[in-house]
């Protein structure tokens, strides 16, 4: 006859009795000494006990409805002895197995789901947090990133000095109304391009300076470039781009490793494609600016239309590949033309356009 240490509850009270279980042939019976010191009896019916079913070493069964008597083992031999005791009641081991299958269905469907929610925030949390993080970067900070950003970039390229330092002076007649000291560097390219740094640093390529007719493209040519500066779209896609190595480095509070991140990824920056929102967003406040300067929103019309006339060769011409120029984007900038007024004399602008000597005569 076997016996086994268990903890009994009788059902009326909270407390547990340390009991001993003994194995009859028909029935369990249970033998405790209760508060007042006297042995105590309890007869449990085979047929009437129930087992709780866990994952644990823990073997609960209850009997009774109420108030339900409940006992605990932890003696590993019990299933068992159960087993040889009583080959025709099967206590636990089928629903064992089958809450392991439900656990283990339940486990990989929890794993699955953890997998998926961290894939969504690496894809879409976690950029829209870098973003917001990229908005509120100081000034100086961002800065010192374009800085690190051009230093690294501009190595790759021929600059070419003269014309840098024209397009700068006309830059100089040109009040984009913002914070951030607008630097131009022209560079040698035979690429249709031009593209803005986090800071202040305005890139273009020469290919499309020698297809400008006008001074007024020019005008706006820069105005949407410092705009994208102005709304740090550059920054806002970089951060969204690297969220992930920015993210830690944010975290650890190091500048440096962020600099050097998005220096060692400033080509993105050449090839880099903003959506039609921000696109927009700049279009409207170069010509904002532009027009608040008294000069002509023409400029624009003739910008989109010379990049348009050149899609036929988008595959050299990169910027028409990274600005989504459309009809509408071309049919709003005449409406806004057309509505123009108070544009001033641009005599002094005209001058400096002609010292740029593209396509003015010189």
């Amino acid at each position: 006859m076997q016996h086994f240490s268990i903890s009994y509850y009788d059902g009326t009270v909270s407390l547990s009795n340390d009991a001993t279980l003994t194995l009859m042939p028909d029935h369990w019976l249970i033998h405790y000494v209760d508060e007042s010191g006297e042995l105590q009896a309890v007869k449990w019916k085979l047929e009437n006990i129930t087992t709780d079913q866990n994952l644990t070493t823990l073997f609960i069964f209850r009997y009774g409805d109420f108030p339900q008597q409940t006992i605990e083992c932890k003696e590993e031999a019990l299933p068992r002895a159960l087993k040889e005791k009583y080959p025709s009641k099967i206590f636990f081991e089928r629903k064992l197995t089958h809450i392991f299958k439900q656990n283990n269905t339940i486990l990989i469907g929890l794993v699955l789901f953890l997998l998926a929610l961290l894939g969504a925030a690496y894809l879409y949390i976690l950029p829209f947090v870098a973003e917001k993080i990229a908005s509120n970067i100081p000034e100086s900070v961002e800065k010192r990133l374009g800085d690190a950003i051009y230093d690294g970039m501009i190595a790759g390229y021929t600059v070419d000095d003269s014309l840098t330092r024209s397009v700068n002076d006309f830059a100089k007649s040109i009040n984009f109304k913002t914070a951030y000291p607008i630097t131009v560097t022209v560079v040698k390219e035979n690429e249709v391009n031009a593209f803005a740094l986090p800071g202040g640093h305005v890139v273009v390529f020469d290919q499309i300076l020698l297809k400008m007719k006008s001074k007024e493209e020019l005008a706006a040519l820069l105005g949407h470039e410092v705009a994208h500066v102005h709304y740090q779209h550059s920054l806002k896609s970089m951060f969204r781009g690297l969220a992930g190595y920015l993210f830690v480095s944010l975290l650890l509070n190091d500048i440096n490793g962020i600099a050097a991140v998005m220096a060692d990824n400033s080509n993105m920056l050449v090839n880099l494609t903003y959506s039609r929102e921000l696109e927009t967003e700049a279009d409207r406040k170069a010509m904002k600016v532009i027009q608040s300067n008294g000069i002509s929103l023409k400029g624009f019309v003739d910008l989109f239309q010379l990049l348009k006339n050149s899609a036929g060769n988008a595959g050299q011409y990169e910027i028409l590949s990274s600005h989504p120029l459309t009809e509408e984007r071309i049919t709003y900038a005449k409406a806004m033309s057309r509505e123009q007024t108070g544009i001033r004399d641009q005599s002094q602008l005209q001058r400096k356009w002609i010292d740029i000597g593209i396509n003015s005569g010189k």
